[in-house]
């Protein structure tokens, strides 16, 4: 007798007649109106599943997550005002109500907070060229909850643009480090090395990838300090020297010649096509210049 008095006052129907609860009568109410709610949703999902079975697994996960935010608002909206009747709760209301909201939209606020630094002078903006999470490409839209790239492969070292949107939470500038070209000054250190034969003119070979940078890739001097005074405003930038240089090395029992050259991001690849075509013209009325295979 004793447990049934017991099971009988704690009724959720009495509890929810009764006028004037205690916190942990609320408490108790609102698990047996939680487990109430849950056995429902459970059955209107599996009528619903059994009804019209979803014809892959993307379109049963959507269902799914779907079902659940519009389980979880129903049940905050139908339910609160019942348990927390008494306005000298309110302010217990309003905290939990807080906490749960800056709990479930997590990303969300952190989106924000990825978008503010994104629009910031440590950002980027549309048309900079962007790496994350080891892919590269074009900013084409930055929105409040994500930014989009069209994406640029470089495995093969020279960038080529896939035409593949990818689209990236904003909050990964949180998580993750980014590189970012700004289209602002939108030039890079590039290389171009190529290697020849202990016997050959190792000199002359040097004299023609000096001449062949200084006639086709040299960069407007005045360019690259207008771009450079840009971005000195937020950034304390030391370039140095930004004419073309070549470097002369031996390894494994070779000469090998690095081009090192300010390019225009998006001329990599046509700059080293260039170059390839000028060295392959100037060697063929060289003799005592043999290129050879640069192992790595």
């Amino acid at each position: 007798m004793k447990v049934f008095s017991e099971y009988l006052e704690l009724n959720p129907a009495r509890l929810l007649k009764q006028g004037d609860r205690g916190f942990s009568d609320n408490l108790i109410l609102l698990v047996y109106l939680f487990v109430l709610s849950y056995i429902v949703y459970r059955i209107l999902l599996f009528a619903f599943d059994k009804i019209k079975p979803a014809k892959d697994s993307a379109i049963q996960y959507n269902r799914r997550k779907i079902g659940r935010t519009i389980f979880a608002t129903i049940y905050i909206i139908s339910f609160f005002p019942i348990i927390f009747s008494s306005l000298s709760y309110l302010p217990t209301v309003m905290g939990l109500a807080a906490a749960g909201i800056v709990i479930s939209l997590k990303e969300v606020w952190l989106n924000g907070v990825g978008w503010t630094i994104i629009l910031g002078s440590n950002g980027f903006r549309v048309g900079d060229r962007v790496e994350v999470d080891n892919i590269m490409g074009d900013v084409v839209n930055i929105g409040l909850g994500k930014f989009t790239l069209v994406e640029v492969c470089h495995e093969s070292g020279y960038e080529n643009s896939t035409n593949r949107l990818v689209h990236f939470p904003n909050n990964i500038v949180l998580l993750q480090k980014y590189y970012v070209i700004p289209e602002r000054m939108n030039f890079i250190w590039d290389e171009f090395r190529f290697a020849i034969s202990l016997d050959s003119d190792w000199e002359r070979a040097e004299q023609i990838c000096i001449d062949i940078m200084n006639k086709d890739l040299i960069l407007a001097p005045e360019v690259v300090e207008e771009k450079i005074k840009e971005l000195s405003k937020n950034y304390l930038l030391r370039l140095g020297k930004h004419t073309p240089i070549v470097y002369t090395a031996l390894e494994n029992g070779k000469i090998v010649l690095s081009l090192r050259y300010l390019t225009p991001v998006r001329s990599k690849r046509m700059n080293r096509i260039i170059i390839t075509r000028a060295l392959l013209n100037y060697l063929k009325e060289e003799k005592n210049i043999h290129i050879v295979e640069e192992k790595k």
